[in-house]
């Protein structure tokens, strides 16, 4: 019996240290930007091919939703054709941006195949101003809804099942806010 409760007790002990390993891990790691509560309204949202500089103010007035991804983000790849769709289901009361993070010969292949039938906006984020004015996280997909005044209604930080749901319930609500008011 004593060499039981000892096992126990070691046993223990191992799983508190372990514990106190984990955490101590954690506290090495490098905290997560914290997603913007508001953007300013010159805020990069890329650039295109031809070097043109892409900004929120250039759709003033809609809700935009700015979506971060990469060609080699399985999760990327999924959540792509889902935003084309919601592109198309909002036509001109919201904005779809899709800034790739990645160099600009890879966009430049990557953007000849989308734009010929994309409806949403494709640019390329170089120097990396885009993810700091949006404080993008290290991973990708992040996906944001932006209000026509430049405050985030809503972040999404990698895909799951649920994710479009709850991005084209935001984008509604955004939608809805833009609408002038009806006499």
């Amino acid at each position: 019996m004593t060499n039981t409760l000892q096992r126990r007790e070691l046993l223990a002990w191992g799983g508190l240290t372990a514990m106190g390993g984990a955490t101590a891990a954690q506290a090495d790691e490098p905290a997560k930007p914290k997603p913007p509560e508001r953007v300013a309204m010159d805020a990069s949202l890329g650039q295109m091919l031809d070097g043109k500089a892409v900004t929120l103010a250039d759709f003033a007035g809609k809700p935009v939703v700015v979506f971060f991804w990469a060609s080699w983000c399985p999760h990327c790849r999924r959540e792509l054709p889902e935003m084309e769709r919601l592109q198309l289901a909002a036509q001109d009361r919201a904005r779809v941006v899709a800034v790739n993070c990645e160099e600009r010969a890879v966009f430049r292949k990557l953007s000849r195949q989308l734009s010929e039938a994309s409806k949403m906006l494709h640019t390329y984020d170089p120097e990396e101003r885009s993810g700091k004015a949006f404080s993008k996280p290290p991973s990708v997909p992040y996906t944001l809804v932006i209000r026509t005044d430049g405050t985030v209604a809503a972040t999404q930080s990698g895909w799951g099942d649920d994710s479009l749901n709850y991005i084209v319930k935001h984008v509604d609500q955004a939608i809805v806010a833009a609408q002038p008011p009806s006499s």
